[in-house]
């Protein structure tokens, strides 16, 4: 009975540990467009790519399929807490200044006590990586939703 026990949870660490080496490898994808030009519409690194299709390209890159308007990306995965985000979760948002409406996408790749940290193709700079907690990003955040997901 207690090798049987022993044996299942090794098995669950290990299989906790490549869940969190996958999200750590789109993590690394996503920072390789670093710096990639923004362009509306635009799906590649070489002449720009938009926040949503940033991130189809990265989760298509490992056979997870994404929608590439992010007000539909949006409906995907499990919604998450603001106070239990995680690493590989995507931030949705409504950056126009009248309706709601989801208009815009990012992916977590840290997060400490203090702050959040995603990444995202901004028009004005490209793919870059921001705070959730500065102003602008936490009055234009909407919702998570974790589309990789770990059952414990």
């Amino acid at each position: 009975m207690c090798r049987n026990n022993s044996k299942n949870y090794f098995q669950f660490l290990n299989q906790k540990l490549f869940f969190q080496e996958q999200i750590e490898r789109i993590i690394e994808k996503a920072k390789n467009y670093m710096y990639t030009p923004y362009k509306y519409g635009g799906n590649n690194i070489k002449t720009g790519i938009d926040c949503s299709a940033l991130i189809k390209n990265i989760f298509a890159s490992y056979h997870i399929f994404l929608p590439r308007i992010s007000y539909n990306q949006a409906k995907k995965g499990s919604f998450v807490p603001k106070d239990k985000i995680k690493k590989g979760d995507l931030l949705f948002f409504s950056t126009t200044g009248i309706s709601k409406k989801i208009n815009h996408v990012g992916m977590v790749i840290h997060t400490s006590n203090k702050n959040i940290f995603f990444i995202h193709a901004s028009t004005s700079n490209g793919v870059i990586i921001s705070q959730l907690y500065k102003k602008y990003w936490n009055h234009k955040f909407i919702m998570a939703r974790r589309i990789l997901s770990y059952s414990e």
